[in-house]
C-alpha cells in the first residue's frame, strides 16, 4: 500500500553543454520533511552557490527514502542519439529512473520538451496518471528543486573531475564558454581528434572538426554563436 506522503521529483543537469555528461536526478521524500529543506534554503539549483548546493546535497540523502541519480556520458548521449531525439533520451531515462522508485503516490518532473502537455502525457501512458510534468518545475515543487540539486551536484563533480584529469580549467563545459572552446580546438590540434568528453553530435564539436580538417581554426570565432544543439535533437518528440 503506497504512504499518501510520499512524493517524487526528477529533473536534469547538463543538456547543453558539448562538454561533459547529462546528469538525471530522481528522489522520493516524505513531504513532511520538504519544509524543513525549504527553510535550510533549497531552491532550483541555479539560483543557489556551489557550496550551498553542496550542503543540501547531504541534508537531501539524509532525507530521502530513496533516490536515483544517472549519468549519460558524452559517449551515452552520442549514441543514443542515434536512436533517438535528446529530448527522448531524457525522457525514457526518467522513467526508467520513477519506475526504480518505489513507494510515490505521486511525482513531478521537469518538462524536457517545449511541449510540456505532451510529455505529461507520455510520463502518464507509460506509468501512471499521478505525473506532474511542468515547466519550471524546479522552481515550483521542492521536491523537484532537491532532484535538480542531486543532478547538479553530480554534475559539477564530474566536469571538476574531467578538468583534473585533462589537467585544465576548460570552463563550464558550454558552448558560449571560450574556455570550452579553446580547449577542444586545442585538443583536436594536439591530437586529432576531440577528447571523450566531448559531445561529438553536438553543432560546435562539427564546427570546430570542419574546421580542423579545412586548416582554418581560425574561422571559426567569426561564425555566428550557436546554441549546441541539432534542431532536431531540441525540439524532436518521436517518443
Amino acid at each position: 500500500m503506497l504512504k499518501e506522503v510520499i512524493v517524487a521529483g526528477v529533473d536534469e543537469a547538463g543538456r547543453g553543454p558539448v562538454l561533459g555528461p547529462l546528469v538525471i536526478a530522481g528522489v522520493t521524500i516524505d513531504s513532511s520533511e520538504l519544509p524543513s529543506l525549504c527553510e535550510k534554503g533549497l531552491r532550483d539549483s541555479k539560483l543557489l552557490s556551489p557550496k550551498k548546493r553542496e550542503k543540501l546535497y547531504d541534508l537531501i540523502l539524509n532525507l530521502a527514502e530513496n533516490y536515483k541519480i544517472v549519468i549519460l556520458s558524452a559517449e551515452d548521449i552520442d549514441e543514443g542519439l542515434s536512436r533517438f531525439t535528446l529530448n527522448s533520451l531524457s525522457v525514457n531515462t526518467m522513467i526508467d529512473i520513477l519506475s526504480s522508485l518505489e513507494n510515490w503516490s505521486k511525482a513531478y518532473v521537469d518538462a524536457c520538451d517545449v511541449n510540456a502537455e505532451r510529455c505529461q502525457r507520455t510520463f502518464r501512458n507509460r506509468l501512471r496518471e499521478a505525473i506532474i510534468v511542468e515547466h519550471y518545475a524546479d522552481k515550483k515543487y521542492p521536491v523537484v528543486s532537491a532532484a535538480s540539486v542531486l543532478a547538479k551536484v553530480v554534475r559539477d563533480r564530474e566536469i571538476q573531475k574531467a578538468h583534473e584529469e585533462f589537467g585544465i580549467d576548460f570552463g563550464s563545459g558550454y558552448c558560449h564558454d571560450h574556455k570550452t572552446t579553446h580547449f577542444l580546438i586545442d585538443y583536436l590540434n594536439e591530437y586529432g581528434k576531440l577528447p571523450r568528453i566531448a559531445r561529438k553530435t553536438w553543432e560546435t564539436s562539427k564546427r570546430i572538426v570542419r574546421s580542423f580538417q579545412q586548416t582554418s581554426l581560425k574561422d571559426f570565432f567569426s561564425e555566428p554563436e550557436i546554441d549546441g544543439f541539432v534542431k532536431n535533437e531540441e525540439t524532436g518528440a518521436d517518443y
